[in-house]
């Protein structure tokens, strides 16, 4: 990834992560690494370990940020969740996956979709 797009990301996730925190999520961990695929905010909501993936984008021309999640990216997500639920002892928590597609810059816009998608 080039220098530009990783700043473009880790400001993304930064807007992100101060969403969530307004809305009283705890912010458990930042691009939690594992095997199989990187996420980028885990938070908890309530009973809830909440897995988010955060699509930034400067403009909508070229489609919503969701369709970025594809089946393959979910799994790898889902692989990386239960990494983090075992390493951390979690495994009976109640958990979700979220999408936060983060839009603009200066006029700052978030779509926050809960449950965005499930993993069997």
């Amino acid at each position: 990834m080039d220098d530009s797009r990783k700043k473009a990301g880790n400001y993304g996730e930064t807007a992100a992560a101060g969403y969530l925190e307004a809305l009283g999520y705890i912010i458990l961990a930042k691009q939690f690494k594992a095997a199989h695929g990187e996420i980028d905010i885990i938070a908890k909501d309530g009973v809830y370990i909440v897995f988010v993936e955060v699509k930034y984008r400067r403009q909508t021309n070229f489609g919503g940020a969701r369709q970025a999640v594809t089946p393959a990216k979910q799994r790898a997500l889902a692989s990386a969740a239960q990494s983090y639920l075992v390493k951390n002892g979690l495994m009976e928590m109640n958990c979700r996956f979220d999408v936060l597609e983060v839009f603009g810059r200066e006029n700052l816009k978030i779509n926050h979709i809960k449950d965005a998608f499930w993993v069997v």
